[in-house]
């Protein structure tokens, strides 16, 4: 095990956290998970999170010497990996992902082993304010990061706001024949936003029961959670978590390579605010707005998949904190090799175990060790934030 600081651009750090299988790097910057790392069945390290080529490597959107290209989006120049959002996406206020996070502690977890970080931002803004309290986990043995948010409303009013998790990934965990999938259900489309630049591929608003089988604009349906040849769409996509289940999750494979990237969330737990959605965002060469591209209706240069955790759809304010209380979320991200290439045409089931996450096609199985129940980090939450806080 291992953990350790360092320094990356200019004036900007992150933390390394590692066992013997799979790594973690985490920037201070927004908190963005940069690293997500396992190796393949050849022996070579791959990381599972994209980092777009726009991405900015200064001390900031605001001071860099290109910041119109950005378009004075920090969220852009932030873009890729992994990171948590509250209260919105919007760049025009302070949220956890366009400001700077402050490293509190790291150090050893005693009962597993394991190595553990947390961090912390504070929003002072009018109307907005907001405590993040941050804390990340690695166990031995187990390729998973596990992370939990809490955030505790500071100010007078109540807080109004999504709270989402988001991960892009793209080659070369992703790839043409790689499939998506996950357990949401009653999926819908979204029309692109009027700040992005795109072509819809799936029919907006028109509700689904299977990614397998989902709508066209121009008539009839497609597979998508089939990764295909570049089309030069953009589609967001959004799916409602079943009431009743443990786990909410979803996941990319890679047959090719042999490869499973599976992020879960606990769905019945009495201490973490459960996400009530997963959403997806297949960008197959279709965002024509910059900086995906060099310029507003160039050549997109980006092909990747978001997957993520939400409370609401993009734009909304359905999460409420009252004045001095605190919600509690929890995500596991997890990045494997197989060795059964059977799995690599599509896993039936995922069921849970004791000894972690197995992923069963007939016959076939693959597993992910994995503490799928969080005792772990809750434990470790427990003892080292504030529940008086």
């Amino acid at each position: 095990m291992d953990i350790r600081r360092l320094s990356l651009w200019e004036g900007r750090y992150a933390t390394y956290m590692s066992n013997d299988i799979f790594s973690a790097l985490i920037e201070d910057q927004g908190e963005v998970l940069l690293e997500l790392t396992s190796r393949t069945l050849s022996g070579a390290r791959i990381n599972a999170m994209a980092l777009p080529y726009f991405r900015g490597t200064g001390a900031g959107v605001i001071s860099d010497e290109n910041s119109e290209w950005w378009q004075s989006s920090e969220a852009l120049y932030q873009a890729g990996g992994g990171y948590f959002t509250f209260p919105s996406s919007s760049g025009d206020h302070i949220n956890s992902v366009n400001t700077y996070w402050t490293l509190r502690r790291y150090g050893t977890e005693e009962e597993h082993g394991g190595v553990w970080r947390l961090s912390e931002m504070k929003s002072r803004e009018e109307g907005n304010r907001f405590r993040a309290e941050k804390v990340d986990l690695l166990l031995p043995g187990q390729p998973v990061l596990y992370t939990a948010v809490r955030i505790t409303n500071t100010g007078p009013e109540t807080l109004q706001g999504s709270a989402s998790w988001h991960s892009m990934v793209s080659s070369p965990l992703l790839e043409t024949g790689s499939l998506i999938s996950s357990n949401a259900r009653y999926w819908t489309a979204y029309a692109l936003s009027r700040r992005e630049s795109g072509v819809n591929r799936f029919l907006p608003g028109k509700l689904f029961d299977d990614l397998r089988h989902a709508p066209l604009v121009r008539g009839g349906s497609a597979d998508a959670g089939y990764v295909p040849p570049p089309t030069g769409t953009y589609d967001y996509l959004i799916g409602k978590i079943p009431d009743g289940i443990s786990l909410g999750w979803a996941a990319v494979n890679n047959p090719k390579c042999q490869l499973l990237y599976f992020m879960f969330t606990p769905h019945r737990d009495g201490n973490a605010f459960p996400f009530p959605n997963v959403d997806i965002a297949e960008n197959y060469l279709g965002r024509m707005d910059a900086p995906w591209a060099l310029f507003d209706g160039a050549t997109p240069e980006v092909r990747a998949v978001t997957l993520g955790f939400n409370t609401g759809p993009k734009g909304t304010s359905n999460l409420s904190i009252a004045p001095g209380e605190s919600k509690l979320f929890m995500v596991g991200n997890g990045f494997m090799s197989y060795d059964n290439p059977r799995i690599g045409l599509g896993f039936y089931s995922v069921e849970l175990t004791e000894e972690g996450i197995v992923f069963k096609r007939t016959k076939s199985w693959a597993m992910m060790n994995a503490d799928h129940r969080f005792n772990a980090l809750s434990a470790l939450c427990g003892k080292i934030l504030d529940p008086d806080q």
